[in-house]
C-alpha cells in the first residue's frame, strides 16, 4: 500500500520540478534578446520591412508624446500656482519643458519625412528623442525640490520607458540599453546631488526595475513575433511562388495538350493537303536554294579568279624584276580579297538570317545613336561618290526603342549605302541622301531618302531578292554585291513588330522607311570605349604593342603572325590552351591585347582564355575574338572585347586592335 503512495509522490515531485524548469527556461527565453538572422542581407531586409510596417504607429506615438509633454507643461504651471515651493523652481521647469517641446517638435518633423521609413533613420530619430526626454526628465527631477520631484515628475520616467518599450517597436537591445542608461544616470544623479529622499529613491528604483523587466519582456516578445512573422511570410511567399510556377506549368501543359489534340485533329483531317503543300514548298525552296547557290557561286568565283590571276601576275613581275608593277598587282590582290570577304560575309549573314539561327539580342537604346553610327561609317564613302549625306534627327528628346542594335544598325547602314551607290550623278542637283527620324505617339520611323535613279514599280518585289540589282546587269562589284536589301529584309523580318516600306519612282529617287514601336524606358548604358579612327597615320601606333595570339589553325596563325610582324607588333603565339598557359607563366611584359579564335581544341573557348589571364595576372586584358562562329552563339567575356567574323580585312583588323587598346577594360581604368 505504501509503494504506490511513494511512486505518486515522486511523480508529483517530478512534475513540479519539470514544470519549474520549464517555467524558468521560458522566462529566460522571453527575456533573452532575439538573435539576428544569420544572413546579413536577410537581417537588413527584415529591419527595413519592420521599420516600414510600424512607421505609421511610430509617427502617431511621437505626436502623442508631444501632446502629453505639452499637457505636463500646463500641469507644472498649474501646480506652481498652488504650491509656492514649486513656484520657486518654475523658471527652470518651464525652460526644461520648453526644451522638451522643441525636441519633440523637431522629432515630429523628422518622423513625418519619407526618409523616416528606413530602419537607420527611424532608429536614430527615435533614440535621439527618447534619450533627450529622459535626460530632460532627470533635469526636471534635479531642479524640483523633494518630495515633489518624486511625486510630480518621477512618473515621467515611467512614461518615457513605457513609450520606448511598447509604442516605438524598437529592437530589444536598444530598448534595454535605454533603460540601463536611465538607471545609471538616475543613480549618478542621486549619488552626486541627492535629489530624492532615500525612501523615494529606493521605491522609484524598485518600480523602475520592475517596469524595465516587464517592458523588456514585452519588447523581446514583440521583436520575436515580428521576426517569426517575417520568416513565415518569406516561407509563404516562396511556397506561393512555387505553387504559382506549378500552376503555370500545369496550365501550360494543359494548354499544350489541348492544342496538341486540336493540331492532331487538324493534321489528320488535312494530311493529304498538307503533304501536297509540303511537296510544293520543298520544290520551291529547293529551287530557290539552287538559284541562290548558283548566283553565290558565280559571284564568289569572280573575285577568287581575279585574285589568282593577280597573284600569278605579281609573281611573274617579281621574277622579271618589275617590283613597282608587282606592288600594284598585290594591291589589286588586296582589293579582290576584300571584295571576296565582303561577299562571303554577306552570303553567310543572309544564310544565317534566313535559316533562323540568329537570335536577336534585344535591349533599350536611343535610336539616334545607331543612325549617327551608320552615317559616320558611310560618310567617307559618300564623299568619295560626291554624295551629300545629311541627318534629320530630334535634338533634345530621346527616341528609345527595344531592338537588336547590331542588326538594326546593319540594316540602316545597308539602306544608306544603297542610296549612295545609286545616286544620280548626271542630274543638275547635287546627289543627296537624307536620313531622318520621325516619332509618333507609339512608334518611331527611320526614313532613308535619296534623289537617285529611283526604282520602277515592276522591280519593287525583286530588289529584295538576293543578287538582284537594278541597272547592273554586268554585276559590277563596284556597284555593290546585290545582297544589301536582302539582308535588310531578313533583319526586319526577324525583329519583333518591325516593318519596312518602300516608296519610289523611276528617275525621282526612293524612300525606304523602317518602322518600330517606341519604348518608354530609359536607354541601357553601353560600356564606353574609345573608337579607333581609320587614319593610316594611326597604323604607326601599332609598332611596339605586345599581343598574345591564340589560334589553333596553323595557316591562320602563320598569316596573322606575318601581318603583325609587318606592323611592328611584338607577339607570342600559341596553338593550344596549354601553350598559352605556359606563355602566361613566363611573361616579362603585360600584354596590350589578346587576339584569339573563339573555339579552340579540347573544348576550350575564348572565355577560358580571358578568365585564365585574369586569374594569373589579377586584372583583365582587352580581347579581340576573330572567329567563324555566329556571334549569337558567343558567350560574353568578362572584359572589354570585340568579335570579328572571318574573313577579316587588314584595315578592319588594324582598326579593332587600335580601338580595343585605346578603350581598355573598365576595371583596369578604375584601378
Amino acid at each position: 500500500m505504501h509503494v504506490p503512495n511513494r511512486i505518486a509522490g515522486a511523480q508529483r515531485n517530478w512534475s513540479y520540478s519539470a514544470a519549474a524548469r520549464e517555467a524558468g527556461a521560458s522566462l529566460i527565453e522571453n527575456l533573452s534578446i532575439p538573435a539576428p538572422f544569420a544572413d546579413p542581407a536577410i537581417e537588413a531586409r527584415f529591419l527595413e520591412e519592420h521599420s516600414q510596417r510600424f512607421c505609421a504607429f511610430r509617427r502617431a506615438s511621437t505626436l502623442l508624446a508631444l501632446g502629453l509633454w505639452t499637457c505636463f507643461l500646463w500641469w507644472d504651471m498649474n501646480n506652481a500656482q498652488r504650491m509656492k515651493v514649486l513656484n520657486d523652481a518654475l523658471t527652470y521647469l518651464l525652460v526644461l519643458r520648453l526644451l522638451g517641446v522643441a525636441l519633440l517638435f523637431c522629432t515630429g518633423i523628422l518622423v513625418l519625412r519619407p526618409s523616416f521609413r528606413s530602419h537607420e533613420t527611424s532608429t536614430r530619430v527615435i533614440l535621439t528623442g527618447v534619450y533627450g526626454l529622459i535626460f530632460l526628465l532627470l533635469g526636471i527631477i534635479a531642479v524640483t525640490p523633494a518630495p515633489y520631484n518624486y511625486m510630480q515628475h518621477f512618473t515621467g520616467l515611467y512614461l518615457a520607458l513605457f513609450f520606448q518599450f511598447s509604442f516605438f517597436y524598437l529592437r530589444s537591445k536598444y530598448a534595454l540599453t535605454v533603460a540601463i542608461v536611465t538607471f545609471a544616470a538616475l543613480i549618478l544623479l542621486q549619488l552626486t546631488l541627492k535629489v530624492l529622499n532615500p525612501t523615494d529613491f529606493a521605491a522609484g528604483l524598485f518600480y523602475l526595475f520592475n517596469m524595465t523587466i516587464v517592458g523588456h519582456g514585452v519588447c523581446v516578445h514583440a521583436e520575436r513575433v515580428s521576426r517569426e512573422r517575417f520568416s513565415a511570410e518569406r516561407a509563404l511567399a516562396s511556397l506561393n511562388n512555387e505553387i504559382s510556377m506549378t500552376n503555370v506549368e500545369l496550365e501550360r501543359k494543359n494548354t499544350e495538350l489541348e492544342i496538341s489534340k486540336k493540331d492532331q485533329e487538324i493534321k489528320t483531317n488535312a494530311l493529304l493537303a498538307l503533304k501536297e503543300q509540303q511537296m510544293l514548298a520543298a520544290e520551291a525552296s529547293s529551287k530557290d536554294k539552287s538559284n541562290f547557290l548558283a548566283a553565290a557561286t558565280h559571284d564568289l568565283r569572280q573575285p577568287m579568279h581575279a585574285l589568282n590571276l593577280f597573284l600569278q601576275a605579281a609573281s611573274e613581275a617579281i621574277g622579271h624584276g618589275e617590283f613597282k608593277e608587282a606592288g600594284r598587282l598585290i594591291d589589286e590582290c588586296g582589293r579582290s580579297s576584300e571584295i571576296l570577304a565582303r561577299l562571303l560575309n554577306a552570303v553567310l549573314d543572309l544564310s544565317r538570317l534566313e535559316s533562323g539561327r540568329v537570335v536577336p539580342r534585344y535591349h533599350v537604346f536611343d535610336l539616334r545613336l545607331i543612325i549617327e553610327e551608320a552615317a559616320e561609317q558611310l560618310r567617307p564613302f559618300a564623299q568619295s561618290r560626291g554624295v551629300d549625306l545629311r541627318l534629320r534627327l530630334p535634338k533634345e528628346a530621346l527616341v528609345c526603342v527595344r531592338s537588336d542594335a547590331h542588326w538594326l544598325c546593319r540594316a540602316v547602314a545597308n539602306l544608306v549605302s544603297n542610296g549612295i551607290k545609286y545616286a544620280n550623278t548626271g542630274q543638275t542637283a547635287k546627289p543627296t541622301v537624307i536620313v531622318g527620324l520621325v516619332r509618333s505617339a507609339t512608334r518611331a520611323r527611320i526614313d532613308v531618302v535619296d534623289n537617285g535613279i529611283g526604282i520602277s514599280n515592276a522591280h519593287w518585289e525583286s530588289i529584295f531578292q538576293p543578287f538582284f540589282q537594278v541597272g547592273n546587269p554586268e554585276q559590277d562589284r563596284d556597284k555593290g554585291l546585290g545582297l544589301g536589301l536582302s539582308i535588310v529584309n531578313a533583319v526586319i523580318s526577324m525583329l519583333d513588330e518591325h516593318r519596312i516600306e518602300l516608296k519610289s519612282a523611276e528617275g525621282l529617287g526612293s524612300r525606304f522607311s523602317v518602322e518600330m514601336p517606341l519604348c518608354g524606358a530609359t536607354p541601357d548604358k553601353p560600356s564606353p570605349r574609345v573608337p579607333a579612327r581609320a587614319d593610316p597615320e594611326e597604323a604607326r601606333q601599332l609598332a611596339g604593342l605586345y599581343v598574345l595570339l591564340v589560334e589553333d589553325d596553323g595557316l591562320v596563325r602563320a598569316s596573322t603572325e606575318a601581318l603583325l610582324s609587318q606592323w611592328g607588333v611584338l607577339f607570342d603565339s600559341a596553338a593550344t590552351f596549354e601553350e598559352y598557359e605556359e606563355i602566361l607563366d613566363s611573361l616579362e611584359r603585360i600584354p596590350d591585347l589578346i587576339i584569339t579564335d573563339y573555339r579552340l581544341r579540347d573544348f576550350k573557348t575564348a572565355r577560358e582564355i580571358a578568365m585564365l589571364f585574369t586569374a594569373k595576372l589579377g586584372k583583365p586584358c582587352p580581347t579581340l575574338v576573330v572567329t567563324g562562329e555566329p556571334q549569337a552563339t558567343i558567350i560574353p567575356l568578362a572584359c572589354t572585347h570585340d568579335v570579328l567574323s572571318k574573313p577579316v580585312s587588314t584595315a578592319e583588323l588594324r582598326q579593332e586592335i587600335l580601338s580595343l587598346v585605346a578603350g581598355r577594360c573598365p576595371n583596369e581604368v578604375a584601378a
